[in-house]
């Protein structure tokens, strides 16, 4: 007969960690690790029908610090169960040195387990830190877009917006003497035989508006229309302005010059 599965599911139903197989004091399978106890007992069962037939027992404990396991006997071949001799009785040797060294090696584990904690919150940390700075950086950039640089149209609309508010006034003293002047000189001129009177220079707000309607004028030519824009932005003045459009381009100037 041979009673070795009917001890197995006793060890699994009692809920064992570890077992082990013994023949008499002879130790014939070694323990297992923690949490490995039905493949070792799967061990067992397929080492036992090679051993000489006898009477075996099935050791089955919960822990290493279980010094008095469960015993399980265990009959292969045509022998009978026997009844286990009340003084042979499996007990591991234990000694105070015995002791002492489980005791370091299971603060030695407790050690191994925090530092692999702590190594995993460190990493946990720095990961958080990584988020963070992303985070921020994203917000940075999304700020950033939400308040875009001023369009060159838009610079150019707010240095006419600008001159017309607070340099008309400076404008005006300045080419109402200009003016003055120049009539002076029509005036020496026109008393020359054969001179001609020059025409006076335009008001600087009269300037300015003819300007920005000679510039819509060009809003169906979209490289234009931007350029004059552009120009605006660049100039401090209307002087500036003709100059620059000048540069750009002389039959502009030409055009814009009989105007103003």
């Amino acid at each position: 007969m041979n009673n070795f599965k009917e001890q197995k599911q006793r060890i699994l139903d009692a809920g064992y960690k570890q077992v082990s197989l013994y023949q008499g004091n002879v130790k014939k399978i070694a323990w297992n690790l923690s949490g490995k106890v039905l493949a070792k007992l799967d061990e067992i069962e397929t080492r036992l029908p090679h051993m000489s037939g006898g009477n075996f027992v099935i050791l089955a404990r919960n822990s290493n610090n279980d010094k008095d396991p469960e015993q399980f006997p265990i009959v292969t071949g045509s022998e009978k169960l026997s009844e286990p001799k009340p003084t042979v009785i499996y007990q591991e040797k234990t000694s105070d040195k015995l002791l002492e060294n489980q005791q370091i090696l299971n603060l030695t584990v407790q050690v191994k387990q925090l530092e692999m904690e702590n190594d995993y919150l460190r990493k946990e940390i720095a990961d958080l830190e990584n988020e963070i700075a992303e985070l921020e950086s994203k917000t940075a950039t999304v700020l950033a877009e939400a308040t875009p640089a001023p369009s060159m149209l838009e610079s150019a609309k707010e240095f006419l917006g600008g001159l017309m508010e607070f340099g008309a006034p400076l404008l005006d003293q300045h080419f109402a003497l200009k003016k003055a002047q120049l009539e002076i000189e029509r005036e020496k001129l026109a008393r020359r035989p054969g001179g001609a009177p020059k025409p006076a220079q335009k008001d600087q707000n009269v300037q300015i508006r003819i300007i920005g309607e000679w510039v819509e004028t060009f809003a169906d030519q979209p490289e234009i229309y931007e350029a004059l824009h552009n120009i605006s932005a660049q100039s401090k003045s209307v002087t500036d302005y003709m100059e620059l459009l000048n540069q750009f381009s002389p039959e502009l100037y030409e055009q814009l010059s009989i105007k103003i």
